[in-house]
C-alpha cells in the first residue's frame, strides 16, 4: 500500500469492512482515481454483489460489470444492484463478453475456479492495455481448525475437507460448481506469467487475530478499528514479509501462516 493510499485511508470511506484485502483493494482504486473520471471496472465473481450498491452511489463515475457464474449468488446481485450503473453476466457469457476494463477485481474467487488457465486467459482479454488487475485468493478453507476437546467444532472443518477432497474428482465428471482447492504461489506465479500477466506487486492480508478481533468491535467503532488493521498489515507487508526456507500451507512467505488473502496486482507484460 502506498503512501498516498494510506493517508487516503483517514479521509475516505472505508468498503468491505470486515475483510482488509477487499477494503485495501477498493481504497486503493478510489485513491487513483480521485479525480473522479469515468472508470469500468469488472468484478470477475462478484457473489451477491457485496458493498458494491453503497460504492456505486457513492461514485456514480464508476461503472461495473460483474461475472458470477452461481445462478443464486447472480439473482441476488440482479436485485440488490438494481437500479445502479451495473451490468451483469453469468454462465457462459463470460466467453463472448466484450470490454476494456480500467481495473479488474476477483475476491476469494481463484480457489474456486477449476480451469485456471481460462479464467485467466478471460482477465487478460478484458483487461484494458494500462488497467490493473487485483487478483486475490484466500486459504481459509483449507486450515482445519478442529479442537478435540469441543465436538461442536468438528462440523466446518470436516465438511471442508470432504469438500476439498471430493471436489477435484466430481470436477472431472462435469461437477464443479462446488469446486474448491488450494492455490500454491509458485504455481499461479507460473500460469499467470504464461498467460502474459506481468506480477507487479504482491501484499497478504486479513491477519487472522485481527479479522477475529473485528468481530467483537461494537458497529459505530468498526471503521475506525479497521483503519487501524490496514496500517499494521500494511508495515507488515513492507517491512517484515520474508521467504521462509520450507513451503507451508502452499506459500513460502512467513506472513501466509497468519495472513491467509493473498492479492497479486498484475499488468500486461
Amino acid at each position: 500500500m502506498s503512501d498516498e493510499t494510506r493517508s487516503a485511508h483517514s479521509r475516505s470511506p472505508l468498503y468491505w469492512l470486515g475483510n482488509s484485502a477487499k477494503t485495501s483493494i477498493i481504497a486503493e482504486i478510489l485513491e487513483r482515481n480521485q479525480a473522479g473520471k469515468a472508470l469500468v471496472i469488472f468484478d470477475y465473481g462478484c457473489g451477491d454483489g457485496g458493498d458494491w450498491p453503497r460504492i456505486l452511489h457513492q461514485h456514480p463515475s464508476i461503472k461495473l460489470i460483474g461475472y458470477e457464474p452461481d445462478p443464486t449468488s447472480f439473482r441476488q446481485a440482479q436485485q440488490r444492484l438494481e437500479g445502479c450503473s451495473v451490468e451483469l453476466h453469468t454462465g457462459n457469457e463470460i466467453a463472448s463478453l466484450q470490454a476494456k476494463a480500467d481495473y479488474i477485481v476477483s475476491f476469494s474467487v481463484l480457489e474456486h475456479v477449476y480451469d485456471r488457465t481460462a479464467f485467466l486467459s478471460h482477465a487478460k482479454r478484458l483487461l484494458a492495455d494500462e488497467g490493473v488487475c487485483f487478483l486475490n485468493y484466500d486459504d481459509g478453507h483449507f486450515r482445519y481448525g478442529i479442537e478435540l476437546n469441543r465436538p461442536s467444532t468438528w462440523g466446518s472443518p470436516l465438511r471442508e475437507w470432504l469438500r476439498s477432497t471430493m471436489s477435484p474428482f466430481l470436477a472431472t465428471l462435469g461437477l464443479s460448481r462446488r469446486y474448491q482447492r488450494r492455490v500454491v504461489a509458485d504455481d499461479i506465479d507460473r500460469l499467470i506469467g504464461r498467460q502474459g500477466f506481468s506480477i507487479q506487486r504482491v501484499a497478504y492480508h486479513n491477519l487472522t487475530c485481527l479479522k477475529q478481533l473485528y468481530k467483537t468491535v461494537p458497529s459505530h467503532q468498526q471503521e475506525a478499528f479497521v483503519r487501524h488493521w490496514l496500517e499494521v498489515e500494511s508495515a507488515l507487508n513492507r517491512d517484515c514479509a520474508a521467504n521462509t526456507t520450507i513451503e507451508h500451507h502452499g506459500d513460502r512467505v512467513n506472513l501466509w501462516q497468519h495472513m491467509p488473502t493473498r492479492t497479486l496486482y498484475l499488468r500486461h507484460k
